[in-house]
This record gives structure tokens, sequence and C-alpha cells, in this order.
């Protein structure tokens, strides 16, 4: 900013400093706006897929950072040697299950979508993805000469399957050893202790539980866990 000189002389220039609050401010602006960019072109052949094909998707968007933190930190990862996440979509919650889980475990990701698979391969180009049916996962494993598996991750949205949803459930059961554990993703809504999505898994593993809402989605979502008996 310049003042006039009141003795004539021309101008005299100032500075003027602005407060580390502001500048602060600015730079998370910047960083805010670059993230939300990115998020919305990340998320355009996801929406997309679900565009095309709703029901198998299942969802128009990722699911958020804080939700795959919440949902994850009530997933039983200890000593869980075989994973397999079922409708691993671009990889929201594949990318965090591969940094929490050992170098020694291994991990599948399962996705039916092409445009999501190559998306998932490219963000995660050290886990093992294939591009099938959860419906194929017996053939998969067996391909892999992989061992029963100890846990089950879950964002198929299965509650939605009609008839084939108690085939589904019994295909996971049928890959996971005595002790393994279920852990799916579901709306809110829907996975409540003692609603419809809690009684079909009932049917086919033990101790059903609910987790907590992770309300920083859009819907809510909330994890619905079982063990096999």
């Amino acid at each position: 900013m310049d003042h006039a000189d009141p003795t004539g002389g021309g101008h005299v220039w100032t500075m003027v400093v602005m407060p580390r609050w502001w500048s602060d401010w600015m730079s998370r602006l910047d960083r805010d706006g670059a993230a939300t960019a990115r998020r919305r072109r990340e998320g355009r052949p996801f929406a997309g897929e679900f565009f095309r094909h709703p029901i198998r998707v299942g969802a128009v968007a990722e699911t958020t950072t804080d939700c795959v933190g919440g949902f994850l930190d009530e997933v039983r990862l200890e000593g869980a040697r075989t994973v397999v996440e079922l409708g691993a979509g671009s990889g929201a919650i594949t990318a965090e299950l591969a940094r929490r889980l050992p170098d020694s475990s291994r991990l599948l990701a399962v996705e039916v979508s092409p445009v999501l698979t190559d998306r998932l391969r490219a963000r995660c180009p050290d886990v093992d993805v294939a591009c099938a049916s959860a419906f194929d996962l017996p053939d998969l494993l067996r391909e892999r000469d992989l061992p029963a598996v100890d846990l089950v991750v879950c964002s198929v949205p299965w509650t939605v399957m009609g008839e084939e949803r108690d085939r589904f459930l019994s295909t996971v059961r049928a890959t996971l050893s005595d002790g393994g554990a279920f852990s799916t993703l579901l709306v809110a809504h829907r996975a409540r202790e003692g609603g419809a999505a809690a009684t079909w898994v009932g049917r086919h593993f033990a101790d059903v539980r609910s987790g907590r809402v992770q309300w920083t989605n859009l819907p809510p979502l909330c994890g619905l866990h079982a063990d096999a008996a």
C-alpha cells in the first residue's frame, strides 16, 4: 500500500504485515480446496458406475476417510493372516486396511466392476486385486492356494440381493475358518441390532453385533460384525 508523502517528495511505500492466523487460514483454504477438487475428480468414476449399476455398486460416492477409520477400528484385525475384502470399489477401505495389516498378512480385494477395479489397482498396487463377483470367492481362493480366511470385510450391498442374500452369506461363511470374523458396512438403519440384516447374518454366524454409526458419511453408515462359530 502506498501513501502520499506530506512533504511533497513523492510516495512512501509501506508494507502491511498480515497476522499469522490469517496466513494460516488462507493456506488451509488452499489445501482444503485442492483436496476437495481431488476427491471430486476421483469420485467421478465411482458416481458413473453407480448410475450405470446402482444396485451392484450400492453407493453414489466413496466412503469418507473418517468413516473408513471408524469402521476399521471395530474390525478384528489382530491375528488375521488371510483377509478378503468384498466390494472393494475404488479402494477407500482397501488402502487403509492394507496399511493396518501386518506385512505377514495376505489381502485379497474383490471388485466386480472393471472400471472400479482399474482404479483400485492403480491406488493399491501392492494388493492382490480380482475383478470378480463375490460368489466367485471359493474359486479365487483355490486359484491362489490360500487357506481358510480369517477375516472378510464387506461393502457389497447384499441386503438388496433378494433371494440371493442367503447364498451370498453362505458363500462367505464357507470360506471362513472357524473362529474367523465377518464385518460388513451397511447403511446405518439397516445395521441395527435385532434388525432384518442382523437376523439374516445370524442365520450363518454367531455373536452378531452393531458398531457405531459413522455420521461423517452421507448417508451415515454402520458396521455389523459377527463371528464364524
